[in-house]
């Protein structure tokens, strides 16, 4: 190879490591590890009085199986995640999650832990702030689970990505294609 192949292939290095750097920063985050057989028990009182409820495993799994994995509310496929518990736990499943404290609150205020209730109090939470941030602010609760993020946790990202993403995302590679198609005809010109 002569200097102005090598000049060229470090370029083409150059250009790919700073096309693809965005990629690997979305990757960042905690290791997750999928829930534990049988999810923690939480009890909340009833509009702050003396009244009070626990809400189960059983209840939880309600929970999960009717709003979360119901398109009519969610349209993300969470039914296919091994740790969508994190939805609403912290990430060792021993406590709840910013998300999960709003959920139960909202609860709080309705009665019962059952499906027509925690159906309630995920309407009332779903337009509440997120700790994920997308589109240039924070999203909603139901952005966010719409868009494959865990809404209580900051380091997550969507998975679903908004039109605008997925056109710069083709660009790059249409991008990345034709430097290719460049370098290769310019080198392998007849002199």
């Amino acid at each position: 190879m002569n200097k102005n192949q090598y000049l060229a292939v470090i370029t083409l290095v150059a250009f790919l490591a700073v096309s693809l750097s965005p990629f690997a920063s979305a990757a960042s985050g905690p290791t997750l590890n999928p829930a534990p057989f049988n999810l923690p028990s939480v009890t909340y009182y009833i509009n702050g009085g003396s009244s009070h409820y626990t809400i189960t495993d059983s209840e939880w799994l309600n929970f999960f199986n009717d709003i979360i994995d119901n398109k009519t509310y969610v349209t993300y496929n969470w039914s296919q995640n091994a740790t969508q518990d994190l939805i609403v736990f912290d990430l060792s499943y021993s406590g709840l999650n910013p998300y999960g404290m709003q959920l139960v609150y909202a609860l709080s205020q309705i009665g019962f832990p059952d499906v027509h209730n925690f159906t309630l109090a995920f309407n009332k939470t779903a337009n509440l702030e997120s700790l994920v941030s997308g589109n240039g602010g924070k999203l909603t609760n139901l952005e966010a689970l719409n868009a494959g993020a865990y809404p209580g946790f900051s380091w997550s990202t969507p998975k679903v990505h908004g039109l605008a993403t997925e056109y710069r995302n083709i660009g790059i590679i249409v991008a990345i294609i034709a430097a290719m198609f460049i370098l290769y005809f310019y080198f392998n010109r007849r002199k």
